[in-house]
């Protein structure tokens, strides 16, 4: 497929001492990854640490200086100006090194811009991989000297991060098999790739397989060589017959060749366990669990995976035959805290089953689940001691659950959480200072029917979108909450119009940071929650923000424009645009 990097010479009408000057920052190297806190004027990689916090120690900005903040400049990077046959949110994280931006757009354009004046951004080359559908991409990774992309259709791309020039490009997609129905033409990537070297000294970029739920895809996750993007390892997300796991799809037309359980947000990553942790999406078809009978493992699952063999080492499923849409596929967070007397290492998450689950690192045992989500009436609660739904009948093959069900042909009814109403691809932050959890989405309800036509269960389905359920929507508006880690109590709240579809940063400025459909970017007192400041920028943000420094200011960063994805709210962005911000 063509691809094509232009230099700024080829673009822009600088001067020639613009030309001249260096575009070039020290290589990312392994232990610049693991010690990002050392580097508190970078941003290396999306959710700025293995750890998955978000959370950055710069403090210029700060409670008591926020009012002053103002944006500094704005700059294009495309998006959907080239029209497409998707529509696209901007949902890009850029990365930050000594003073170098690097950022994509939903056509997985990457762009290199010099930011270090603090006035304006110096556009240096851009990278066209030419995809023909968009929908998303997320972000970047860097290693040694290079940049490397994921595409919508499948292809892992690295870029020298001086030329943009393509070092080099592989189709990652597993191939076809009619044995276990992965379908080639169905698999693509949104999530951002994240770069590893091992504890068995693999330099490894990992990357998971992002469309299964929505497109019939037994989705997977895939560890590449970082020098050459030769395949290392692939782990399939639903286990095929006779694998761990296969006995929960109990169905008699092979259902699980269609299973979903995609992986469309970035792992975090442990060294001292060598464990990559992931959350799995939906089973497919979604809202149908009478088509896929059983637990349908791994869907709404969090993974460990060893990082040198792609081996699941432990997992935990939170919604057994999930009917709503309610998958975990928010970004995993590794944290340390005291719970009941106890120091444990833990993985936690929001889930979209409206709680916030905390497991032991190491072994994957169910520590806490707690409600975040004001209103939950999908199940009675969570048993203390497995983790399962208090409804959930091991002999039954259909879930019930609380009486509140999908079934073929019969009136909705309705189940809260709104199931897009907690995270999704908009990620949390985690202030290890205070133990607190900060997420931002929406709360409400949903209710819907499934077809009175289901897929036929003698058709063979691989490969085709199919949604099976006309869904309807209750009123939703939008919250930010503030969760105690070590009590699993919300501690701080605040409501907005309409849902929150940005994602969150946390400072050492007491400070938390997310944008709003309705294009404000707003910053909020990290213990009271309250608003300190915003601005509108006069289009949808549906991007997480990042913060960096140059010449020992600190800025706030943030890419804007797309489709909220909201009645009501601007549906049409003809560019998209990063936004930074800084103080006077």
């Amino acid at each position: 497929m063509p691809h094509k990097t232009t230099t700024l010479a080829a673009l822009w009408p600088l001067g020639l001492a613009v030309i001249a000057m260096p575009a070039s920052a020290a290589d990312v190297t392994p232990q610049r990854l693991l010690n990002t806190k050392d580097e508190p004027q970078n941003w290396l990689m999306i959710h700025r640490d293995y750890d998955n916090s978000r959370h950055s120690s710069l403090a210029e900005i700060n409670r008591d200086t926020v009012k002053s903040l103002e944006l500094k400049y704005t700059f294009s990077i495309g998006g959907r100006s080239t029209g497409g046959t998707l529509r696209g949110k901007e949902e890009s994280t850029p990365l930050v090194d000594d003073g170098y931006m690097y950022v994509t757009d939903t056509w997985s354009r990457v762009m290199k811009f010099d930011v270090r004046s603090g006035k304006e951004a110096i556009p240096l080359w851009r990278y066209d991989p030419k995809i023909r559908v968009s929908r998303t991409t997320r972000g970047l990774a860097m290693y040694g000297n290079n940049v490397f992309l994921s595409t919508y259709d499948a292809r892992l791309i690295a870029l020298n991060r001086d030329t943009g020039e393509v070092v080099w490009e592989v189709q990652a997609a597993a191939p076809m098999n009619p044995k276990t129905g992965t379908p080639s033409k169905t698999q693509g990537f949104s999530g951002a790739p994240l770069a590893v070297k091992t504890a068995g000294g693999r330099e490894l970029l990992i990357q998971g397989e992002s469309t299964g739920g929505s497109l019939g895809t037994r989705s997977w996750i895939g560890g590449f060589d970082i020098k050459t993007g030769g395949l290392v390892w692939r782990t399939f997300t639903i286990p095929a017959p006779g694998e761990p796991g296969s006995e929960t799809w109990k169905d008699n037309h092979n259902a699980w060749r269609i299973g979903g359980a995609s992986v469309w947000q970035t792992a975090s990553y442990d060294p001292a366990t060598n464990l990559l942790y992931f959350g799995t999406g939906d089973a497919f078809p979604t809202f149908d669990p009478e088509f896929r009978p059983g637990d349908n493992l791994y869907t709404a699952s969090t993974l460990a995976v060893d990082a040198d063999t792609g081996k699941i080492m432990w997992f935990f499923q939170e919604t057994p035959n999930e009917h709503w849409d309610f998958d975990t596929p928010s970004p995993k967070m590794l944290y340390e805290t005291t719970i009941n007397g106890e120091n444990r290492k833990v993985v936690a998450n929001f889930s979209r089953n409206g709680f916030y689950y905390t497991l032991d690192r190491a072994s994957g045992q169910f520590i806490r689940a707690d409600q975040y989500q004001e209103k939950v009436t999908w199940t009675k609660g969570i048993d203390p001691k497995t983790g399962k739904p208090l409804d959930y009948d091991p002999a039954s093959e259909v879930q019930r659950y609380a009486g509140i069900g999908q079934r073929r042909g019969k009136p909705g009814q309705e189940a809260c959480p709104w199931y897009n109403g907690s995270p999704t691809f908009f990620p949390p932050t985690f202030d290890a200072r205070r133990m607190i959890a900060y997420v931002s989405g929406a709360e409400g309800c949903s209710g819907g029917t499934v077809v009175q036509t289901p897929m036929d269960e003698k058709k063979d389905w691989v490969g085709l979108r199919m949604c099976c359920q006309e869904q309807g929507r209750g009123a939703a508006h939008g919250a930010l909450w503030a969760l105690d880690v070590r009590t699993g109590r919300i501690v701080g709240k605040t409501t907005y119009p309409v849902p929150n579809q940005s994602g969150m940063l946390s400072t050492d400025g007491d400070l938390v940071f997310t944008g709003h459909s309705n294009g404000r970017f707003s910053a909020y007192d990290a213990d009271t929650i309250k608003e300190l400041w915003s601005s509108s920028l006069g289009t949808p943000i549906t991007a997480p923000p990042m913060t960096f420094a140059v010449g020992g200011r600190q800025y706030v960063a943030v890419v804007a424009g797309g489709d909220a994805g909201l009645r009501g709210a601007v549906l049409y962005q003809p560019s998209a645009f990063v936004a930074v911000f800084g103080l006077p």
